[in-house]
């Protein structure tokens, strides 16, 4: 079993990129020869992001009706055991809802049963450059919580509204 297992949280908007970006992460982990577990949040209680991503990973799972970051925190975990039991993968993406704060998920990563395992965490938060102007209190704390920011949909948008953002 590995000694300890990277997890990455993304978070972002609903159409922001997340899954695109999620479907690279799980080609270049094929690509390499690894085990990359996901565990995709949708607010809703039907997801498509299982269908999107498709066999790419070692194991996908799907929490829906609410987000990992409050009302599916306890699912989140026993997940996350239960992929370090089953899978024992190379690493973990956790691909938040739209609604989700994705530092607060982070926070149940040292929860006991999980902190004792889990490597280097970090939170990428996918930024929509058409939305990148919107002011929104939940946007701003998405942001926020962000170790690292990806512009997306930069081709959408002109050069004056990317050099503003």
């Amino acid at each position: 079993m590995n000694a300890s297992v990277p997890v990455l949280v993304v978070g972002g908007f609903l159409g922001s990129g997340k899954t695109t970006l999620v479907r690279h992460l799980l080609a270049d982990a094929q690509a390499r020869g690894l085990r990359m577990a996901v565990i995709s949040n949708e607010f809703g209680a039907l997801g498509i992001d299982a269908a999107l991503i498709g066999n790419g990973a070692s194991r996908m799972v799907e929490l829906a009706g609410g987000c990992v970051c409050c009302t599916l925190s306890d699912e989140l975990v026993e997940t996350l055991i239960e992929i370090r039991t089953k899978v024992d993968p190379d690493r973990i993406v956790i691909e938040c809802s739209g609604l989700a704060l994705p530092f607060d998920t982070q926070l149940h990563l040292y929860r006991p049963g999980v902190r004792e395992w889990i490597g280097d965490e970090a939170c990428l938060v996918v930024v929509d450059a058409e939305r990148w102007d919107e002011s929104d209190e939940l946007f701003a704390e998405q942001l926020q919580s962000a170790d690292l920011a990806v512009l997306n949909k930069c081709d959408l948008v002109s050069n004056e509204t990317l050099i503003h953002a």
